[in-house]
């Protein structure tokens, strides 16, 4: 009986691998671009999630993850040519979906080099003046019980003190 399983050697695992982050580690886009069963992928990425891949790659998923980067670099540097090339008489059809090809092996260019591909931005925003007035308001108050507070304590023990010496 011949078995119909493919056996997949390290240059493969490790093309796998880059592409599944080139792929922000989507197991079916991964599945389609590489051509590794859908299973295998799966099976692979639970392995890579959990341990990360195996130390045994590494020189060849650094290898893979270069020759991906320079033809990433080298589709999106002639996806910027074309588009610039159609501006002055493009529908914007054209221009959108060029660009979105620059956008996308941009994105990819970046996973791969473990990049981030979104930004976080943090506003900050000052109080108005009216809440400002009302923090320091309150505050003030703060002060002036704490101020009162003590000040009577100091009283009721300069108090005691004079009650005990007399």
């Amino acid at each position: 009986m011949v078995s119909n399983r493919t056996e997949w050697d390290d240059a493969a695992r490790a093309a796998t691998y880059v592409q599944w982050v080139a792929c922000d580690k989507r197991i079916r886009e991964t599945s389609r671009v590489t051509g590794v069963p859908h299973a295998t992928v799966a099976y692979w990425a639970k392995q890579w999630e959990k341990d990360g891949p195996p130390e045994h790659l590494d020189g060849e998923i650094r290898k893979n993850a270069y020759e991906f980067v320079d033809h990433a670099n080298r589709v999106r540097k002639q996806a910027m040519e074309k588009l610039e090339e159609l501006i002055p008489d493009a529908e914007v059809k054209q221009l959108s979906a060029i660009a979105t090809v620059v956008g996308i092996m941009d994105d990819k260019i970046r996973l791969a080099q473990g990049l981030a591909t979104k930004r976080t931005e943090t506003v900050h925003t000052l109080p108005t003046r009216e809440e400002m007035k009302e923090l320091m308001s309150g505050f003030a108050d703060s002060l002036v019980n704490v101020a009162e507070d003590r000040a009577s304590e100091t009283v009721s023990i300069e108090a005691e003190s004079v009650i005990v010496n007399v």
